[in-house]
């Protein structure tokens, strides 16, 4: 137990020495922008899947954001808007957002044994968004505080079911995990051309009783018309949640399937978003990421890989 408090110990100082990297790097760039007066536009990179992940492994690594990353979404709203530049300035950060509808198709490894090797899925995407409001099916963002430079925010999302018991004969008999809605906050920091992110989320519907810390940069590219959002970073886990995620209880076992109880998990973790304007609001989003499972996954008897790969594509409107 001591050594699983240290641990978690060791979590919040990251994300202490995280956050104190973020105000150091913005202070240096504070000082060069008073030197050279030039601006950047930056743009936040979207989860791969925030917060409803068709990844099992995680669900709302970074905060809830737009569908579509702010380049794209400008480009994709470019044509006809020169004379709303007014309104926009004027906008509602709360309520003078926009809406976004689409849908999204996803593919991803199965961590699970005897599972199929790819899981299919799909996703319904409907949001709301605005400077300081995100609800979608994606997650919740309310930003209570902000600057130029940084801000607070309240976050929500689901975390779905990671297996059913009917998966595959190696999973009868293992109790069906419940959906999950876990609540927390975020803090990002705009670094140079990039955004470094902190969050903590814990579960609020006694699913799983865990937590999770998630500390992740992003950086976007423009690339003619195409926008690329690509970052990493590393996830913890407490025990609670790689309980509900791999572990095995005594009810569960079998004598081909141990008792396993896990420990907490770092998994680091690699992402990327590609958006295409294709007409008038309209625009295709391509995401993929993959995460490296630590040994406190692949001790688990019911768990037969070591990464898990996602996949996804979809069309969202945005009015």
């Amino acid at each position: 137990m001591q050594l699983n408090n240290k641990i978690q110990g060791m979590a919040y100082l990251a994300i202490a020495f995280g956050a104190g990297v973020c105000a150091m790097a913005v202070v240096l760039t504070f000082s060069e922008s008073a030197h050279a007066q030039t601006a950047q536009t930056l743009v936040s990179g979207t989860a791969m899947a925030g917060e409803g992940s068709p990844a099992p492994v995680q669900s709302g690594r970074n905060q809830p954001v737009s569908l579509v990353p702010e380049t794209a979404e400008a480009n994709a709203n470019a044509t006809g808007d020169a004379g709303d530049d007014d309104d926009d300035d004027a906008a509602d950060p709360w309520l003078g957002g926009k809406w976004q509808i689409g849908a999204l198709g996803t593919v991803s490894t199965s961590i699970y044994r005897d599972g199929d090797d790819w899981e299919l899925g799909g996703l319904p995407m409907v949001a709301y968004d605005a400077e300081r409001l995100h609800v979608g099916v994606d997650g919740l963002r309310a930003t209570v505080w902000k600057n130029d430079r940084f801000s607070v925010s309240a976050i929500g999302s689901l975390r779905f079911s990671p297996f059913d018991s009917g998966d595959g004969p190696y999973l009868a008999g293992m109790e069906d995990r419940d959906l999950a809605f876990e609540a927390g906050a975020s803090f990002s920091a705009q670094v140079g051309p990039g955004e470094i992110t902190a969050s903590h989320l814990f579960d609020v519907s006694d699913a799983h009783n865990g937590q999770e810390i998630d500390i992740s940069y992003s950086q976007p590219t423009q690339l003619s018309a195409v926008t690329l959002v690509w970052g990493g970073g590393v996830t913890w886990q407490s025990e609670k949640l790689t309980q509900y995620m791999v572990g095995v209880n005594r009810r569960e076992a079998r004598a081909n399937r141990a008792y396993y109880n896990p420990d907490d998990a770092f998994i680091p973790h690699l992402d990327l978003t590609v958006s295409y304007p294709v007409y008038d609001g309209l625009a295709l989003i391509g995401k993929t990421g993959v995460q490296f499972l630590p040994d406190v996954y692949t001790d688990s008897p019911i768990v037969d890989k070591d990464y898990l790969v996602s996949f996804a594509l979809g069309v969202v409107y945005t009015f």
